[in-house]
């Protein structure tokens, strides 16, 4: 019966002792933020995709406890955008910014790629590259059918500057188009193009006008839901601190410096258009966010 005596004193102890075991104790899953973004729909080595290295380098200057995961299936874009600003099945994607889509998601306004998706080659097809090369006056190439995805910003962009575009749904239903004359010209980034032309077997049937490039404007940002603003917060300030500290640079010229140098956009034609979907905060006046082909001729 003595042992008894000591229930008391047990009972008055084990607050204590289960103190001591969760300070010893991790964190649990439930402190981590589970961050889920759109899986590509292209094959991307996620281990060395950009925009996910970007995302996760301006983690971890935060003190946020995260997992990062892709959705189980592929989302276009516009499927993707829905799920966010609902708050469903998605915490981050990337995309090119436009009054709509800052109205309707919370954007951190730094530009990802500086700007370069405003920077576009014309892909053609391969038998009419001699005939656009005849095109010395750059108003002729006004006069073209360009091919966009319907659901683009950039597609709003050439309409609004008095450009004939013709829409598809899906990425590769453009190339298909451009191969059976249904369009002139496909306007592709000049970090995307080298890309995609070595990653099809019809890639011969291309052509990249060599004298022209278009320009306009144009920022593609992390955009979150609306009620993370504090997510949102910590990557804006993780970018900004990669900005100070010379780590975008590094980041940037480490996956883009070649790509750039092939595209030779000091020695085209730039025909320069307006994109009056950007929103009045976009931080067009702040250089070190933006690409520009002068300055990194000069820089060189």
């Amino acid at each position: 019966m003595r042992h008894w005596m000591f229930l008391p004193l047990l009972l008055a102890l084990c607050p204590l002792l289960f103190a001591d075991e969760a300070r010893l104790t991790p964190s649990t899953s439930a402190d981590t933020i589970d961050i889920i973004y759109p899986r590509p729909s292209r094959d991307e080595d996620l281990e060395t995709w950009y925009p996910l290295i970007l995302l996760k380098k301006a983690l971890s200057h935060s003190q946020l406890d995260y997992s990062l995961r892709h959705t189980n299936n592929v989302m276009v874009q516009s499927r993707a955008l829905k799920e966010l600003t609902i708050g469903k099945n998605l915490t981050v994607t990337w995309t090119m910014t436009n009054q709509e889509r800052e109205q309707d998601l919370l954007p951190v306004r730094v530009p990802i790629y500086k700007g370069l998706y405003g920077w576009r080659l014309l892909l053609t097809q391969a038998q009419r590259i001699e005939e656009l090369q005849g095109y010395k006056n750059p108003e002729r190439f006004s006069k073209l059918v360009y091919l966009q995805g319907h659901d683009w910003p950039d597609t709003e962009v050439l309409k609004e500057n008095g450009f004939t575009v013709s829409t598809a749904v899906s990425y590769e239903a453009l190339f298909n188009m451009l191969l059976k004359g249904r369009g002139d010209v496909f306007p592709r980034s000049i970090i995307e193009i080298n890309w995609e032309l070595d990653h099809r077997s019809d890639k011969d049937e291309f052509a990249v006008v060599p004298h022209i490039a278009l320009h306009y404007p144009s920022a593609m940002y992390f955009f979150f839901n609306k009620k993370d603003k504090d997510l949102a917060k910590a990557v804006e300030q993780g970018l900004m601190l990669m900005h100070e500290n010379g780590e975008f640079t590094q980041l940037f010229e480490q996956f883009f410096a070649n790509e750039i140098a092939k595209a030779k956009l000091t020695e085209k034609h730039i025909i320069k258009l307006e994109n009056t979907q950007l929103p009045s905060l976009t931080p067009l006046n702040n250089s070190q966010l933006w690409f520009s082909p002068y300055a990194a001729a000069n820089k060189s």
